[in-house]
């Protein structure tokens, strides 16, 4: 039974929205004021950062991105979890336009500033500086909430602070989506709807439900390649990380041709996400977190779909350069 959210009514959407439940946090406001706070506090001004944080928020507490994916999350630890994610995408927005060298190096400091032990190494007053100070502060907060949660979220977040090595010109589609699963956050991600909620799973629960979270990043992988391709497509980049753009090279097809089939393949995989759902829902002797934690991880898939198909970022692309941003 669900205590912290309330289902959104998707009927008005298009026939090919979405199968998985969505609901939004009760507190929505209070989330979207506090992201906005952190952004402003945080951001200079008018910055390029500054345009495109506001620009996740544009359509208001009903959109907020974070309401919507970890709509259990108690309050005061989804506090903690903004101030967290929006430091990493600040990272990641900023690392992508890096040369790869830079861009890893970079990465490996950031992963530092998650252990205590680094905490005397020096660090600039750069932005990347500036980032890891702040690092080891949220660090020190979550940590001192839930300890064994916090080295959950913490090694999941090293994985994907170093996954920029692995990322190549690959030949086929699951070669790219076995990498692209955890270049796309799933693991940081899930393992922040088990600290925001309290839920410890044993390692045997943890290596039990390792293939459903891991068909989760998958479709993940897919869906968030299928909505942003039009804003990725034309980014002046040295490393195009999208399904589209595998999928084209792979089978020698044009751009639509590409859309059409991993559109396809999105269905699938989201199929079967569910049919394994309905399948661990099944089984007998679960414990009560791992129910909770199945049922939120079905509620995380469907509130990041509803963002991503309504989200401005992604139905109009925006240019965010030195002189304007529409």
């Amino acid at each position: 039974m669900s205590y912290n959210s309330v289902p959104i009514d998707t009927s008005h959407l298009p026939y090919c929205f979405t199968r998985f439940p969505v609901r939004i946090h009760k507190d929505k406001e209070e989330i979207q004021r506090f992201a906005l706070k952190l952004i402003h506090a945080t951001k200079k001004e008018d910055s390029k950062a500054h345009k495109h944080a506001l620009y996740r928020y544009a359509f208001g507490p009903d959109m907020n991105i974070y309401s919507l994916s970890w709509c259990e999350a108690d309050l005061d630890k989804m506090k903690l979890l903004i101030d967290f994610t929006e430091l990493t995408w600040a990272h990641d927005d900023v690392a992508e336009e890096e040369p790869f060298e830079n861009a890893v190096t970079e990465s490996g400091r950031l992963c530092r500033a998650m252990y205590e032990e680094y905490d005397d190494e020096p660090v600039g007053d750069n932005g990347y500086g500036l980032r890891i100070k702040r690092f080891r502060d949220i660090r020190n907060r979550i940590k001192a909430i839930d300890a064994v949660g916090w080295v959950e979220v913490r090694d999941a977040t090293e994985e994907w602070l170093h996954i920029d090595t692995k990322l190549k010109d690959f030949e086929n589609l699951e070669e790219y989506l076995n990498i692209r699963k955890i270049h796309v956050g799933n693991k940081v991600m899930t393992s922040f709807i088990r600290w925001t909620m309290g839920i410890h799973l044993s390692e045997a629960e943890l290596a039990f439900i390792e293939p459903y979270t891991d068909c989760i990043g998958v479709w993940l992988g897919l869906m968030k390649d299928h909505m942003s391709w039009k804003r990725e497509r034309t980014q002046p980049t040295d490393r195009i990380v999208n399904s589209v753009h595998v999928i084209m090279n792979s089978y020698n097809l044009p751009e639509e041709a590409a859309v059409d089939m991993l559109r396809g393949i999105l269905v699938r995989q989201e199929g079967k996400v569910l049919e394994m759902s309905t399948d661990l829902h099944s089984k007998p002797g679960l414990s009560t977190s791992m129910q909770m934690y199945i049922q939120n991880l079905q509620y995380y898939a469907g509130g990041l779909f509803y963002w991503h198909l309504l989200a401005p970022r992604y139905t109009k692309p925006q240019s965010f350069g030195s002189e304007r941003a529409d």
